[in-house]
C-alpha cells in the first residue's frame, strides 16, 4: 500500500512539475508576443531564440505551440551544455563535435551573446537595482551577457596602487547585480588577466576561451576586468576598455558554431551619439556603411565640448570597428550596437528599455525617419548602430552629363533589369517598363539604390506650370526585406535629405502603409472622387501658412493654392503598372 502511495505522490509531483514548466513556457511566449509590435517580429524573435530556453518538448510554428518530444537528447540545449562542462572538467576539448547514438553529427546550439561595456563611476544604487532586473529579463529572453568594466579613468602607470580599488569596485558591481543565493539572484564571476600581450606593441590574445564560455554555459555572467598579462615584463597592466572590447569580440567570433554576438552595448553617462538635426539629442539609428564619415565630420563642427566630442568619437569608432569585424566574420549584419545611459538601461519595461526592445524586435524604440521637427517625435539618449547596407544616390547636381535615366543605365550606374525586378517584386505587379522609363527619363531628380537592390527610390521633377516640385514616384523594398529593421527608414531619410525644401507623393487610399506615411508628412489630402491620398512635406511649410487669406502675409504659403497644385500633379501622372486581369 505504501508503494502505491509513493507512486501516486510521484505521479502528482510529476504532473505539478509539468504544469509549472508548461506555464513558464507559455507565460514567456505570451510576454514576447505582448512586447513585440507585429507577428512578424514575434516570429523572427522566436525562430532565433527558442532553442535558448530548452523548450525540448515544444516548438513555435504558425503562432501555435506544438509538442516535439522525439528529439535526440543531445540536440537539447541543457544536455549539450552539460556535456561541454563535463568534458572541460575531465580535461578534454569541450567543444569537439557532438554525435547521437547513431553517430550522426548534431548541430550545436549557439549561445546568443551580448557584450556590455559599462562605465560605472556615476551609476547610482537605484540604477544598479534596475540594471540588475534588466539583466535578469535579458537572460530570460535567451541572451547570455558578458560584462566589461571600464577603468579608463585610472592612470595606466599606477597599476599596483589601483589594484585594491579595482577589487572593491568589482565586488560592488557583483553585489549590485545580486547574490546567487537570493531568489532569482544573478550568478556572476570576476575574470582578470584573461588576455595577455607579448610586449607593449602587440595586440591582446585570449589565454583561455573556456574561461568565458564555461561560465556562460552554467548561466553565470562573466565580469571581465580590463587587465592583461605582459609576457615580456611579467607584469599585469591596464588595457583600454575599447581595445579589450575589440579583442574579446575577435576571439568570440572565431567560434561561430558555439556562439553569435547579438548585441554590443555601451552603457555610458553621455548616452548615444549626438545629432545636430535632433538638437544634440542622440541619433536614433546609424547605418554605418552610409553615415559613418558624415557623423564623424558632424562631431567636429563644434557644437559639443572637445572632451565630450572625443569621447563620442571613441565610442563611434569602436562600434564601427567591432560591427565591421562581426559582419566580416559572420557573413551577416545581425550584430547590433547600442549606446545608452545607465538610467535608460535601468528601465524595466520592454517597450521603453531600448536594449530589451531591440532584442525582441531588432529595431530602435522609435523610427529614425520620423521628422525631428515634429513635436510628437520623442528625443532620445540612445543610438542603435548597424554595419548596415551600402547606399548609392544619384542626383542631377553631381552627374557630369545630362541627368537622364537612360544615361545612368548606359553608364552602368543602374542595372535596368535588376531595378525592374525590384519594382515588380515590391509592388507585386508588372511594370510597364518602356512607357514608364520614357515618362521619367528627362525629368529625373534622384535615384537611390540600397544594398544589392534590396530597396530603391525614384524621385522626379513635376511641373505645376510655374516651378518644379519634387515627387516621390517609387519607393520600393524587396519582399524578402519588407519588415527588415531600418531599411525603409534608411531610404526615407535619404529621400528627405535629398529634397528637404518640398516633396509630395501619392498612395492608394487602401494602402496599409498610409499610416506610416502620415507620421512622416506635414499634411495630407484626399478628394472624395479620387483613388489617391496625397502627402506633402518640406521646409517650405516651416513658414507661416496663410489660411484666412484676409491679408497678404509676406513669405506665407497659400495652402489652398498649394493643395490644388499637388492634386493636379498627382492626378495627372499615369499608372506605371499593368492593371490586374
Amino acid at each position: 500500500m505504501s508503494k502505491l502511495k509513493n507512486l501516486n505522490r510521484q505521479f502528482i509531483s510529476n504532473l505539478r512539475t509539468h504544469k509549472i514548466v508548461t506555464d513558464a513556457k507559455r507565460n514567456l511566449i505570451l510576454s514576447i508576443l505582448k512586447s513585440t509590435t507585429t507577428k512578424r517580429e514575434a516570429k523572427n524573435y522566436l525562430n532565433k531564440y527558442q532553442n535558448q530556453f530548452d523548450f525540448s518538448n515544444v516548438r513555435f510554428d504558425n503562432q501555435k505551440l506544438l509538442q516535439n518530444d522525439d528529439k535526440p537528447e543531445l540536440s537539447k540545449r541543457d544536455s549539450q551544455r552539460e556535456l561541454f562542462i563535463n568534458r572541460y572538467l575531465n580535461k578534454q576539448n569541450p567543444f569537439i563535435n557532438i554525435y547521437d547514438d547513431d553517430e550522426v553529427k548534431l548541430t550545436k546550439i549557439p549561445l546568443r551573446v551580448a557584450i556590455f561595456r559599462i562605465k560605472f563611476l556615476s551609476i547610482s544604487q537605484t540604477e544598479w537595482k534596475g540594471i540588475s532586473e534588466t539583466f535578469k529579463r535579458l537572460v530570460n529572453l535567451g541572451i547570455s551577457p558578458i560584462v566589461i568594466l571600464d577603468y579608463d579613468h585610472l592612470s595606466k602607470d599606477t597599476f599596483k596602487y589601483n589594484e585594491l580599488y579595482m577589487i572593491n569596485q568589482v565586488n560592488r558591481v557583483m553585489n549590485y547585480l545580486g547574490k546567487p543565493e537570493e531568489e532569482n539572484g544573478l550568478k556572476t564571476t570576476s575574470l582578470r588577466s584573461l588576455f595577455s600581450i607579448k610586449n607593449k606593441d602587440s595586440k591582446p590574445e585570449i589565454n583561455s576561451l573556456e574561461s568565458i564560455l564555461i561560465p556562460l554555459y552554467q548561466g553565470i555572467i562573466p565580469i571581465i576586468q580590463p587587465i592583461v598579462y605582459n609576457k615580456e615584463n611579467t607584469y599585469q597592466e591596464f588595457i583600454n576598455s575599447n581595445q579589450l572590447l575589440y579583442s574579446l569580440s575577435e576571439s568570440l567570433l572565431s567560434t561561430s558554431d558555439l556562439l553569435s554576438i547579438e548585441k554590443i552595448v555601451m552603457i555610458d553617462p553621455l548616452g548615444g551619439i549626438p545629432s545636430v538635426e535632433r538638437n544634440q539629442t542622440s541619433h536614433v539609428f546609424i547605418n554605418l556603411s552610409q553615415e559613418y564619415s558624415d557623423i564623424v565630420s558632424e562631431l567636429y563642427i563644434g557644437y559639443i565640448k572637445p572632451k565630450d566630442r572625443d569621447h563620442h568619437l571613441a565610442n563611434l569608432n569602436t562600434m564601427h570597428e567591432v560591427l565591421t569585424l562581426a559582419s566580416a566574420k559572420s557573413g551577416n549584419d545581425d550584430a547590433t550596437g547600442i549606446i545608452t545611459t545607465p538610467y535608460i538601461m535601468s528601465i524595466n519595461n520592454d517597450q521603453l528599455n531600448p536594449i530589451m526592445y531591440n532584442v525582441l524586435t531588432d529595431r530602435p524604440i522609435i523610427s529614425s525617419s520620423l521628422p525631428s521637427t515634429n513635436n510628437r517625435t520623442p528625443q532620445l539618449s540612445t543610438s542603435i548602430l548597424k554595419k548596415g547596407v551600402e547606399v548609392k544616390t544619384y542626383e542631377e547636381g553631381s552627374y557630369a552629363g545630362e541627368f537622364t535615366l537612360h544615361n545612368l543605365i548606359d553608364d552602368g550606374l543602374i542595372d535596368k533589369e535588376r531595378l525592374v525586378t525590384l519594382l515588380n517584386d515590391s509592388f507585386g505587379r508588372e511594370l510597364q517598363v518602356e512607357s514608364y522609363f520614357e515618362r521619367i527619363n528627362k525629368n529625373l531628380a534622384t535615384v537611390v539604390i540600397v544594398g544589392d537592390y534590396d530597396g530603391a527610390a525614384i524621385i522626379t521633377w513635376e511641373n505645376n506650370g510655374k516651378e518644379r516640385i519634387a515627387y516621390l514616384d517609387k519607393f520600393a523594398i524587396a519582399r524578402k526585406n519588407q519588415g527588415l529593421p531600418g531599411l525603409a527608414d534608411i531610404i526615407f531619410k535619404i529621400i528627405l535629405q535629398s529634397h528637404p525644401y518640398e516633396l509630395i507623393w501619392r498612395s492608394r487610399k487602401v494602402n496599409p502603409v498610409n499610416k506610416w506615411y502620415f507620421e512622416r508628412c506635414i499634411g495630407s489630402m484626399s478628394a472624395p472622387d479620387s483613388q489617391w491620398k496625397i502627402f506633402y512635406t518640406g521646409d517650405i511649410f516651416n513658414k507661416r501658412i496663410d489660411k484666412t487669406r484676409t491679408k497678404a502675409v509676406k513669405g506665407a504659403v497659400d495652402i489652398g493654392q498649394k493643395l490644388q497644385e499637388y492634386s493636379k500633379i498627382c492626378e495627372s501622372i499615369p499608372p506605371s503598372f499593368a492593371s490586374h486581369s
